[in-house]
């Protein structure tokens, strides 16, 4: 998804900024380098606010970059609001909606298809238990969590993985989706926020509480047997 970083500046914001400056750039850079921002600058003829575009699974990856940046902290910026911006045209759109005419032939400018370009999710979340509790969790995820998760529209699949680490045990638990809409169906709006209900947390010694979601690019079958 798209925000929009919304900046109302104060009186003399041109030369009020220059204390602060190198540090929001540096800021503002950092975050591009870690696909957030796409682009961002002040308004011209006159400087009276500035947009910053962001890209992300919620309003928080425009939130907290406000809330940390020089501009804001200092009061060179009086105010900012975060708008969701629902972009449907051009090759960087979030949600593409292509003509009729470019529906029917299936295929884009680029020449890849809406259908490949919404590709499958894939949610990786990470636990910790004991090894006297880990059986626990073990049969909670199987019999109540992974069951669930079937009836939530766009789930395709789970995996739960574990490991010994340092006299614990670690759980990685992968569930497929059909898409980040199918994933908000379960987290909701703020995407990356663990679903942890309190049964699990109970055989938990202690647990991620946001999780990294991957776009699922390629797979392979194995060979039948």
């Amino acid at each position: 998804m798209h925000y929009l970083l919304f900046y109302e500046v104060g009186e003399d914001y041109v030369s009020r900024r220059v204390p602060f400056r190198q540090a929001h750039l540096e800021n503002a850079w950092r975050a591009s380098e870690r696909g957030e921002l796409v682009l961002g600058g002040a308004f011209a003829n006159a400087a009276d606010g500035a947009a910053l575009l962001f890209r992300g699974d919620s309003p928080e990856v425009a939130e907290r970059f406000a809330r940390a940046d020089p501009y804001v902290v200092n009061g060179v910026v009086k105010r900012w609001t975060v708008r969701e911006w629902t972009t449907v045209a051009g090759d960087a759109a979030a949600t593409p909606i292509r003509p009729e005419s470019a529906a029917a032939s299936g295929a884009t400018r680029t020449g890849v298809s809406d259908r490949e370009a919404n590709r499958p999710i894939l949610r990786m979340w990470k636990g910790r238990s004991t090894p006297e509790r880990a059986g626990e969790y073990v049969r909670h995820a199987v019999s109540k969590v992974f069951p669930a998760l079937h009836a939530v529209a766009g789930h395709r699949g789970a995996y739960l993985l574990r490991r010994s680490v340092n006299g614990a045990v670690e759980f990685v638990v992968l569930t497929l989706w059909d898409s980040m809409e199918a994933v908000r169906r379960l987290a909701g709006q703020d995407a990356e926020k663990a679903v942890v209900d309190p049964e699990a947390r109970a055989a938990l010694a202690s647990f991620d509480d946001r999780v990294t979601h991957f776009e699922v690019v390629h797979k392979t079958e194995g060979p039948a047997r």
